[in-house]
């Protein structure tokens, strides 16, 4: 491991410059060392993963990201003078075009909800097997969401215990053409904008538009209420929902 200097706990990996589209590379950034040197030894174990660098505070963090244009950003949820999350807010803000994994030792249901909306691609607790970390790195860097078993199941236990939403009427049901039955179908499975534009042959600003105005006109606010539809209308098979429950 690079040593830390004595005036930055922050660091820049050696071989950051030679770019390797096989490799997924990585920023860290959490304001305990010690944890960002466990996760540097355990994700360096990894062929396919590189540690780019390091920081111990957002704004460090936001110039590595910007110099260095990593892939993926796993980063804390709280930090020093960015309380409750607003961490990941800002470092989803300043840096729009880079992914963000949150690591951290929180599992509430608002936490996980609020990461995503402020823009994260993932949710991975710190107490997680490795095996769910290195799964969920590798999802977020490919731009797919990801959350470990531990906040899955945080996740699963309030959908299971909402009140059972009315049944959806077959007028709002018929009022979907096929093409948004298809895009309902792929956001309720987590497929990213990017990855649904290339699918139907559309650039991305079209399937974003069109995406935000099918969601507003069905009165769903987020993925996951456009997935309870989805089942709702029978648009996902049981398979599909399976692997929504247990995939992480």
């Amino acid at each position: 491991m690079t040593e830390l200097n004595q005036e930055s706990s922050d660091a820049i990996w050696p071989g950051y410059l030679k770019r390797d589209s096989r490799v997924v590379r990585l920023i860290l950034i959490d304001d305990h060392p010690i944890v960002r040197e466990g996760l540097s030894a355990l994700l360096s174990l990894e062929s396919d993963l590189r540690i780019m660098g390091d920081a111990g505070d957002v704004e460090r963090g936001i110039e590595l990201i910007r110099s260095l244009q990593p892939d993926l950003a796993i980063c804390d949820l709280t930090m020093p003078g960015c309380p409750d999350g607003l961490a990941v807010r800002k470092l989803c803000a300043e840096c729009p075009t880079t992914r963000v994994l949150v690591l951290t030792a929180h599992d509430s249901l608002e936490c996980i909800r609020e990461s995503f909306l402020a823009g994260a691609i993932g949710y991975v607790r710190k107490d997680a097997p490795r095996a769910d970390l290195l799964a969920a790195v590798r999802r977020a860097a490919s731009g797919t969401q990801a959350i470990c078993r531990g906040a899955g199941d945080v996740v699963l236990r309030n959908w299971l215990q909402e009140p059972l939403p009315a049944p959806v009427s077959v007028s709002v049901d018929a009022a979907l053409d096929p093409q948004d039955r298809r895009i309902i179908r792929l956001i309720a499975l987590g497929v990213p904008t990017w990855r649904i534009a290339a699918e139907l042959g559309r650039g991305v600003k079209v399937v974003e538009k069109y995406r935000a105005t099918l969601m507003r006109r069905l009165d769903l606010s987020n993925t996951a209420a456009v997935a309870r539809y989805a089942v709702r209308c029978n648009l996902l098979t049981s398979q599909e929902v399976d692997r929504l429950v247990s995939a992480e």
